[in-house]
């Protein structure tokens, strides 16, 4: 009965395949699922052979004697690394999801999955590879040799410039809450919509930071630990009505740091916020896979605003990037593929009596640019 099955079972590949060289071993990714293997030529073969449904017996016919004997096995194992579906199983929701970025696959696609759930080095072993590397620090900025120089005058003093240069990221906060109005005052200014024009004949939302045609695909989310007025719960921030609405329970402070690795400190402010995209948003308008740029971009456009909405108001805010993607969108409720998390941001009370506190412990010794220093 097995056999008799096996020959009427079909396979056929993921339509979310790679194979690559990296170290001279030949490599197989599905960047939908991110699984690899490392692969030889049969492996190869029977990929090549499966662009549409196959039956073993089908397959077993294209090949010498000796490696059809080694096919059920092969693609067994091609099956439960997601290389291969078969014809009896519900294809995985990772790929139907990638389907939706196919305009842009794989280039975006592939760094989009790669880049997830990495492992991220502790202070100690930082500090140890810094240690081992043989090559020097690049330079921290660029100049020119044999050209003329013009000096600038220092930069003009007013509002925006004296917030500008105050922001820092902060990595301690007080034990006092933050207010509802702050937290409402960062987000307004950062995701909300501040104005709907009509373009094309439809209502086009516009914000405080630029959007390639306008699709903004940045949603914000935020995790409350203790803010006054305010059930500690994760919530959707809806940009378009300035409301919270409350999408989970209360979250630990274990779990939040866990929410950024090596970054625990983080989770002691009073409030945690995720930018996500929705590439679906662009992907109705941008067909090339250069699109999937803006959506990185716009999230740091959205996250600088935050953070300086935060120092105008006195507070101490923070952004990190190293996240625990899955574990995030999991409590989100986002799939990570046509929604996933990007970037964080946070924001607290300063500790009393200080300017700024930029490590967890200890000092940090700087220095002014004394050329650029505002005029007054």
């Amino acid at each position: 009965m097995k056999e008799a099955r096996r020959e009427t079972l079909r396979v056929r590949r993921s339509p979310h395949v790679l194979i690559y060289w990296r170290e001279g071993q030949l490599t197989i990714r599905n960047y939908a699922t991110g699984l690899a293997i490392l692969a030889n030529p049969l492996v190869c073969a029977v990929l090549d052979l499966c662009g549409t449904w196959q039956t073993t017996n089908g397959l077993s016919s294209a090949f010498p004697a000796k490696a059809a004997v080694r096919l059920p096995a092969l693609i067994d194992r091609l099956v439960e690394h997601s290389f291969l579906e078969r014809s009896d199983r519900q294809q995985d929701p990772r790929v139907r999801a990638m389907a939706t970025f196919e305009r842009w696959n794989p280039e975006a696609g592939f760094f989009h999955i790669a880049t997830k759930d990495v492992r991220y080095w502790s202070r100690q072993e930082g500090a140890r590879r810094a240690r081992q590397r043989t090559s020097p620090k690049p330079p921290s900025h660029k100049r020119y040799r044999d050209v003329q120089r013009i000096d600038l005058p220092k930069m003009r003093d007013g509002e925006f410039a004296r917030i500008a240069v105050a922001r820092r990221t902060w990595r301690r906060f007080s034990k006092l809450p933050l207010t509802l109005e702050d937290l409402a005052t960062i987000l307004g200014v950062s995701a909300g919509v501040q104005k709907w024009a009509i373009v094309d004949g439809s209502e086009t939302p516009l914000k405080t930071s630029p959007s390639g045609g306008a699709r903004h695909p940045i949603e914000c989310y935020a995790v409350v630990r203790d803010v006054a007025g305010l059930r500690p719960a994760i919530y959707h921030y809806a940009a378009d009505r300035h409301v919270l609405e409350r999408i989970g329970g209360a979250v630990s402070i274990e779990r939040m740091r866990a929410y950024v690795p090596q970054s625990g400190y983080f989770a002691n402010a009073s409030a945690m916020v995720f930018f996500t995209a929705v590439f679906a948003r662009q992907l109705w308008r941008y067909t090339y896979s250069r699109a999937y740029r803006a959506a990185l971009i716009e999230a740091g456009h959205v996250c600088q605003t935050f953070l300086l909405a935060a120092t105008s108001l006195g507070l101490a805010p923070y952004c990190v990037m190293g996240l625990a993607d899955t574990l995030i969108e999991r409590d989100l409720g986002i799939d990570g593929i046509t929604e996933s998390v990007l970037y964080c941001a946070g924001v607290g009370r300063p500790p009393r009596g200080t300017t700024w506190a930029p490590l967890p412990r200890g000092r940090l010794e700087t220095r002014p640019n004394k050329r650029l220093q505002a005029r007054r």
